[in-house]
């Protein structure tokens, strides 16, 4: 029996220590499920369970621990909920995929060069979104003077599982929000680390990189997008300025606030958007749902379905299938396929219930609170070169809050697949702030006095 016991030791060992490999090899079932390969959802809590027989937590202690058991909660009530397990099945594989890449990179990224390896697997995932976008999308003529560049791009040329008709440019716009900001700031920080040729040369792919994203990111024309980037770039901005000249720059900000409000009053938000971006109403159910009156109505008939399943939700993935049955709309017909309802949070609420839409605010209330943290952590520590953590927390943070902004008009739901980078960025928050809690002094502590 001791014999056993240690060979399942060594066994539990081994193959703790090439947990990544292991996660790589099942995304591909976990991001293209079906029914015949369900067994891949068990190779994710497998894993948790071989680094207990190894000896190792299971699990990271993470601030983020308790909403994410709450989540998961909700995915196995969601479960019960569904109309159909086949149409849940894509999201709820999503679901449990993310959860494994939270908790690797998690594990990975408590060390320093650990933390860069999946930062760098972060932006690689963000670049490879950009180039999947530009050969995968649906193009649709939107902003009026890109209408020459959309044009002569070729549309849907890659087609993927699920997005048969191709991908959605506003899906695409959502996921590289998460990763734009991370870029700036990994651009900012390892400009001081150029000490040789090598280094001058990854920091020029760096610089093509962030390039590569940012104009894939504008050509997808998402107005929430637009949005999105530039409200958060000018909070980042703003809690970079000095104090007296933030003060200046607040009162001017808030001049033009004013002024926008009374515009937007006067003529309605939708055609400002329109004469501002240059672009036109046109008779596409898509380009029906860009508008602001297409989004209220989904947002009205998302509301009534929270209200008819409150506490389990309806099932991740059924809102699509669903709201042309119960809730039918007046601006789109019966056979276009909605996705979701265009806003993040509600869309959690349709998929997990209250209850887990609690969950997913408690993610991006704990986010913002743990970077908040680490901004106040890191001139007191021992940390090397202070002044670059707080970049990473602007990065971090803008990608965060860029999407949030996003998310209140549009949505990459939970569970699919560009929501990856979701779980990339919490890990790297998480992480982050580990290294950040670890390498205070005990005088900052308070467990020694001078």
């Amino acid at each position: 029996m001791l014999n056993l016991q240690i060979a399942v030791r060594r066994a539990a060992v081994f193959l703790d220590r090439g947990h990544w490999v292991l996660l790589i090899l099942a995304a591909p079932f976990l991001l293209f499920p079906s029914p015949s390969r369900s067994l891949a959802l068990f190779v994710v809590p497998g894993l948790w369970l071989v680094a207990r027989l190894a000896g190792r937590e299971p699990l990271p202690p993470t601030p983020f621990n308790g909403a994410l058991l709450l989540l998961s909660l909700m995915v196995l009530v969601s479960l019960y909920a569904t109309y159909d397990i086949a149409v849940s099945l894509p999201k709820v594989a999503g679901m449990v995929l993310g959860l494994g890449v939270f908790y690797a990179v998690v594990r990975v990224g408590q060390r320093p060069r650990g933390w860069w390896l999946c930062g760098l697997v972060f932006v690689t995932a963000g670049v490879g979104v950009a180039g999947l976008g530009l050969l995968g999308i649906r193009w649709i003529a939107k902003v009026g003077f890109l209408a020459p560049i959309i044009s002569r791009l070729p549309s849907a040329l890659v087609s993927l599982p699920g997005a048969s008709e191709g991908l959605h440019p506003n899906e695409v716009a959502g996921a590289l929000l998460w990763v734009i900001p991370v870029l700036v700031s990994f651009l900012r920080v390892s400009f001081t680390q150029l000490r040789n040729r090598l280094a001058v040369l990854g920091w020029c792919l760096a610089v093509a990189a962030t390039l590569f994203v940012t104009g894939v990111f504008v050509l997808t024309q998402s107005r929430g997008g637009y949005i999105g980037f530039a409200l958060a770039g000018l909070a980042l901005i703003l809690i970079a300025l000095p104090p007296h000249v933030r003060r200046f720059s607040l009162g001017g900000l808030a001049i033009l606030v004013i002024a926008a409000a009374i515009v937007v009053s006067r003529y309605g938000a939708d055609p400002v958007l329109r004469e501002l971006l240059g672009g036109a109403r046109a008779s596409d159910p898509v380009l029906s749902l860009d508008s602001l009156e297409g989004r209220v109505e989904v947002w009205s008939r998302a509301i009534y379905a929270i209200q008819d399943f409150p506490f389990t939700g309806m099932g991740m993935n059924t809102f699509r299938r669903i709201v042309p049955v119960l809730y039918p709309l007046f601006l789109v017909g019966p056979d276009f396929d909605i996705a979701h309802a265009h806003n993040e949070f509600l869309q959690a609420a349709l998929d997990l219930g209250l209850p887990g839409l609690i969950a997913f605010l408690a993610l991006y209330i704990g986010a913002f609170w743990v970077l908040f943290e680490i901004w106040r952590l890191a001139p007191r520590s021992t940390l090397h070169a202070p002044q670059s953590w707080r970049f990473l927390v602007l990065g971090l943070g803008g990608g965060l809050f860029a999407h949030m902004l996003y998310g209140l008009t549009d949505a990459v739901a939970l569970g699919a697949k560009p929501g990856l980078l979701l779980w990339m960025l919490l890990g790297l928050i998480a992480a982050l702030f580990e290294q950040a809690r670890s390498s205070r002094p005990e005088t900052v502590e308070g467990t020694a006095r001078v």
